[in-house]
Order: structure tokens, then C-alpha cells, then sequence
């Protein structure tokens, strides 16, 4: 099979979204399980300008294969302000507005269990985020028998793929660019 099935809806789809004017969010963490926390931050509007950006001080060690994946080190945090610092900034940047997230169900849930580990409410609905992974996996078709659905692809693929001259460099910001630049590149898809 030829890739992408680049199929209408979905580059209709990702025209939608633009038209709301999303913002695009990432997140580097200290790891994927059920008390991780977010350790840099990244949210850029649909042009990829910066509208936040931290490193976070988890209050906790990180560990050292998160940190070769993200490149993020205790030493890098030591100074960096505390989650309860930041999170009313990034409340505000975020509140009332539509998020474009690449994998969306991991950052909106790091965001839940950071805030938790704080006591901190978390005022960021599911249904304010589109999720660029899923979208991503629609545009490109390839399915997965195994589970009913589109095979989800790593940012850096997708990027690749679509040719666009950003890094998949595990730096929040830089992915949050990455993720605002593959909406627009669905959403204005040229089959060759």
C-alpha cells in the first residue's frame, strides 16, 4: 500500500481545527507512570511563536533513561521554579482555548497527575484538546488489525514524512513547533 492515504476528511479535519485558532502543547516528564511529573513545558499559537516556556522542578530525582531520552538533567532543574510557580501562568495561557497535542491522552494526563501532586484543581477539559498523533495516524493510514484502529507514529516519523524542516528534538518547545507545523502540513496537503 502507498502512504499516505491522505484521505479528504482529515485534511478537512485539520482545516477545522486551524480555523479555531488552536495553540500547540508539549511536555518532557520525568517518565510515563502514575507519579511522573512534567519537567519542562512548551505551549507555541498556531504559527509556532512562543507563548510559555519552563523547565520545571519536579521536586523529585529524575530518572537517568529519562534523561537521555529528553536531555534534561537534575542539575538543569535545580533552580528551575516548582510546578505551583508556574501553574497559574500556564492556566492562563491555556483556559478557554483549543490545545493541539501530540498524544494528547499522555501530556493531558501528566498534566492531571502534576497538578494532583501538588493539590492543585485542574481547570484543562479533555474536550478543549485534539489529539495531532491520532490525526496524524488517520492522514497516513496505515491500520492495525490488532487494534481496530490507525497505527499511532512517533512525531519525529510524522515530521520526516511531511517534510518539515523542524527538529523532533525532545525539547518541549521544539515539539510543540513540530506539532503546529504537521497540523498546518495535514491541513494543506498537496498529493504529488
Amino acid at each position: 500500500m502507498t502512504y499516505p492515504i491522505a484521505h479528504p476528511n482529515v485534511m478537512q479535519r485539520a482545516k477545522a481545527v486551524l480555523e479555531l485558532q488552536p495553540i500547540f502543547l508539549d511536555t518532557e516528564t520525568t517518565g510515563t507512570g502514575p507519579t511522573d511529573r512534567i519537567i519542562q513545558l512548551g505551549i507555541v499559537d498556531d504559527s509556532g511563536n512562543m507563548l510559555f516556556e519552563s523547565l520545571v522542578n519536579p521536586e523529585m530525582p529524575i530518572p537517568s533513561e529519562s534523561s537521555a531520552v529528553n536531555g534534561i538533567t537534575d542539575e538543569m532543574v535545580k533552580d528551575a521554579p516548582v510546578w505551583t510557580q508556574i501553574w497559574s501562568a500556564v492556566e492562563s495561557v491555556l483556559k478557554g482555548r483549543v490545545i493541539g497535542i501530540y498524544n494528547a491522552e499522555f501530556d493531558l494526563r501528566l498534566l492531571r497527575q502534576t497538578n494532583k501532586a501538588y493539590g492543585l484543581p485542574t481547570s484543562i477539559e479533555s474536550s478543549q484538546t485534539f489529539c495531532v498523533m491520532k490525526l496524524f495516524a488517520a492522514f497516513y493510514g496505515e491500520w492495525n488489525a490488532r487494534n481496530n484502529g490507525f497505527k499511532s507514529q512517533k512525531l519525529e516519523f510524522a515530521g520526516r514524512f511531511l517534510q518539515i524542516p523542524l527538529p523532533n528534538s525532545h525539547d518541549a518547545i521544539d515539539d510543540a513547533r513540530l506539532t503546529a507545523a504537521l497540523t498546518h502540513a495535514i491541513a494543506d496537503y498537496q498529493a504529488k
